[in-house]
């Protein structure tokens, strides 16, 4: 490991949280030791490690909060765990830093851009013997892994039988919007400083003065291709009982059964109490922000061609 390497990570601010910000691996460490040191041996059952791969504003954080509540897991927030893990951190003290980002997350409240990810009447954060442990940002795991292509196998290596993936698909067209919606960092800032009400409005002003882009952005069709390619090719590089997909969609139309697949997926147990009160903070998103920018003819075409092209984008293929 080298601890003065830095590494960034989720700044926690309240209902205004929605920056990073970079850290010594060091002090990540030295954060940690409360929780080891609380109980050294809070991690001795545990079974499998969990990562998201795929792409930005696709869910994730909802996903993976849902998973942080159940009594037999913990997720961290954004700690970039692929990226820890090409620095050369042990997965021993990895367990500690994602329980140490996952208490301070919670103790913030679980806002992130303007929403609240808390399960009611569960618990996140630290848990006395969790059975999976794991890491949500799907983006830069998938970025790691093109820019390393021997991380894949080391990652592997280091979680041993237990590594469990999750990708997460949501429509191309709106992923790539909100992708060029936020460029600049505008776009989270309004979410937050709105209701519901007069965010759109905001954002129609924003646009009109040219803080917000009001098209789609070629540049981040090309960025999202390229995560595509990745995520193919760590899929088939993957055994199949390590993978797990979610069409966010479907998942936000009938939670209750997703949530049961997905965490049968990952060994833990479904118990209806907490299905319900996990798919109580599941909304079904009417709007779609593809509609919020504007498309050319030809990047209409090639974004379609992708739902043809990529295995876990097919559920798209014949929608607009």
């Amino acid at each position: 490991m080298r601890p003065f390497a830095t590494h960034s990570v989720p700044r926690f601010e309240g209902e205004g949280s929605r920056r990073h910000q970079d850290v010594p691996l060091w002090r990540l460490a030295w954060n940690s030791l409360p929780t080891l040191m609380a109980n050294p041996r809070a991690f001795l059952q545990v079974r499998s490690f969990v990562q998201f791969a795929g792409f930005p504003r696709s869910g994730h954080s909802l996903i993976g909060s849902i998973i942080d509540a159940h009594p037999s897991a913990v997720i961290s927030h954004e700690l970039d765990a692929m990226g820890l893990i090409r620095k050369g951190v042990p997965l021993s003290l990895l367990h500690d830093m994602v329980a140490d980002n996952s208490r301070a997350f919670s103790e913030a409240g679980r806002y992130w851009n303007g929403l609240r990810y808390q399960v009611p009447g569960y618990a996140h954060g630290i848990k006395d013997r969790p059975l999976v442990v794991g890491d949500k940002k799907g983006d830069w795991a998938v970025r790691w892994c093109a820019e390393d292509p021997g991380l894949l196998d080391r990652a592997q290596r280091l979680l041993g039988s237990g590594s469990r993936w999750i990708l997460v698909a949501r429509n191309p067209f709106d992923n790539i919007a909100t992708m060029s919606l936020r460029k600049g960092r505008e776009y989270d800032r309004l979410r937050i400083a709105n209701s519901a009400d007069t965010f759109r409005r905001a954002l129609r002003e924003a646009q009109e003065r040219g803080r917000v882009s009001a098209s789609a952005l070629d540049e981040m069709i090309d960025d999202y291709e390229t995560l595509c390619e990745t995520t193919e090719q760590m899929k088939t590089r993957l055994p199949d009982g390590d993978w797990h997909e979610i069409v966010y969609e479907r998942f936000t139309k009938h939670p209750f059964g997703a949530i049961e697949d997905l965490l049968t997926f990952l060994g833990l147990n479904a118990d209806p109490t907490f299905v319900t009160s996990a798919a109580s903070i599941v909304r079904e998103s009417r709007h779609r922000s593809r509609d919020d920018v504007v498309w050319s003819a030809q990047q209409k075409m090639r974004v379609a061609a992708m739902t043809r092209r990529f295995s876990f984008l097919r559920a798209y293929a014949e929608n607009d």
